[in-house]
């Protein structure tokens, strides 16, 4: 594929784009087939790896993302998008990386009024991942339902039940959890979502529902294939798994 030009803003969106419908490897890729011109745009180029940050997790590499972030915040000091961004990213990865303390730390100085509208529900959704994490489960509850009130985009609506379930479960409250992620399996927006399914997948084996699990599993796998969500999914079908890629050309 010959370089494309443009400016950091329409990076971004492609970016974005790709990794709301899956494509982590080709968004990770595109930044070096991406020629800009131009003045620079420096709140679009932290985003841009804010963004990437969230790809490379979603392929399972955490040190990865959190290095990414590594050294941006001079510059995105002068961004309370950025800002906010950043400390939100790094929120989710310690949370996910056995850092519960840092996490906290984090998750404080996103400010909810510097990330946009449509963005305000992953910060609540970011918290109480964040507060599970702290053993502080009735505030990841009200964080859970803040977050579902404040959900405008589709994928925000179904994350939102994912969240809710995921909080359930914590409070060993296994047959509601169950209900959240049937509900969220059943969402209209069916991009992503690895993670959750993974999760429905291993709540109901919890629950001794076995055949449900592994339908679960498998649309773990379908859904969000390039993700370490689809190949632990793989791994509990004890099938094997392929990180599928596309060609850019064809997106």
């Amino acid at each position: 594929m010959t370089p494309t030009s443009g400016r950091p803003r329409i990076l971004n969106q492609a970016v974005d784009m790709l990794i709301a419908a899956g494509y982590y490897v080709e968004a990770l890729a595109l930044p070096e087939r991406f020629v800009t011109h131009g003045p620079r745009d420096s709140a679009c180029e932290l985003l841009v790896q804010i963004n990437l940050a969230e790809a490379e997790y979603n392929l399972g590499r955490w040190s990865a993302a959190r290095d990414r972030l590594r050294g941006l915040d001079p510059l995105a000091a002068a961004f309370p998008i950025a800002r906010a961004g950043l400390a939100q990213q790094r929120a989710w990865i310690a949370a996910h990386t056995g850092k519960a303390g840092e996490a906290l730390h984090h998750w404080q100085r996103a400010e909810l009024c510097d990330l946009p509208r449509p963005y305000h529900a992953e910060h609540f959704f970011t918290g109480a991942v964040v507060l599970i994490g702290v053993g502080k489960y009735d505030a990841a509850r009200g964080c859970a339902r803040a977050g579902a009130n404040a959900a405008i985009r589709p994928s925000s609506k179904r994350n939102a039940l994912f969240v809710r379930a995921r909080v359930d479960a914590t409070m060993n409250d296994w047959t509601r959890a169950e209900s959240f992620c049937h509900a969220a399996s059943g969402h209209p927006y069916r991009a992503q979502g690895g993670d959750g399914l993974l999760f429905w997948g291993d709540v109901l084996t919890r629950l001794d529902r076995l055949a449900e699990a592994r339908e679960a599993y498998a649309l773990a796998i379908e859904r969000d294939r390039q993700s370490q969500s689809a190949r632990l999914a793989a791994e509990r079908l004890g099938e094997s798994w392929t990180c599928r890629q596309v060609d850019l050309e064809t997106i």
